[in-house]
């Protein structure tokens, strides 16, 4: 096992919820109420321009309305969430000891790169990551494995030598398309719920060590 590669949302900071409400208020300044099942139907895992359609079914919008849309909720998001914003419970430590045994590490977001530098700056994670992968530099969003594929090549790195961490249903696909081992992080789902679709489940990095690690990638 030679590179980690971890999603941002849910992964590395436990941010759904802060989405959540973001997303409540943003379909409430258009007018529009968001359920907890919309929410996971129409938001969870989705990209910003399938939830900004869903949003505005009944409208026509161009690419560059469609984009200023979802920046406009973003910056309500991290609005919302800078006074909050931590690590998922064990990550810096997890880091530390995937930087001292010499293993490659990337941020793999669908996230614009305003959420993304936002985060790694504001919880000072920069110095540990080796790439960061942010919504446009891929074409094709989650399920497509591009962002994942593209994090791999950044690392010079194969897919079966690599681990991914996701939370989402929708970024377990991506990361398990692109052939690389994948561990659930149980922020937005149960570790039982996420046991099926992954090679192994956490609920956060304090149960995650290197060897377990190793262990997971000598097994699969």
């Amino acid at each position: 096992m030679k590179a980690v590669i971890f999603d941002m949302d849910g992964v590395i900071v436990d941010t759904n919820p802060h989405h959540r409400t973001a997303w409540r208020q943003y379909y409430q300044r258009y007018g529009k109420t968001l359920s907890d099942d919309d929410f996971v139907q129409h938001v969870s895992g989705k990209h910003n321009t399938d939830i900004v359609a869903h949003l505005f079914a009944n409208q026509t919008l161009t690419t560059d309305e469609v984009l200023r849309l979802g920046n406009e909720k973003e910056a309500l998001f991290r609005e919302l969430y800078r006074p909050n914003i931590t690590p998922v419970p064990g990550l810096v430590t997890f880091l530390k000891a995937l930087k001292a045994a010499g293993i490659r590490t990337a941020v793999a977001t669908s996230a614009p790169v305003e959420n993304l530098d936002f985060v790694v700056d504001a919880l000072e994670l920069r110095p540990y990551f080796d790439a960061l992968l942010n919504e446009s530099m891929v074409s094709r969003p989650k399920p497509d494995p591009e962002i994942y594929q593209k994090a791999m090549a950044a690392l010079g790195i194969d897919p079966a030598d690599s681990v991914i961490f996701e939370d989402s249903m929708t970024g377990i696909r991506a990361a398990r398309a692109s052939g690389a081992h994948v561990i659930g992080v149980a922020t937005t789902q149960t570790p039982d719920e996420l046991a099926p679709f992954v090679d192994d489940a956490i609920r956060d990095f304090t149960e995650m060590s290197l060897d377990r690690l190793q262990r997971l990638v000598n097994v699969v």
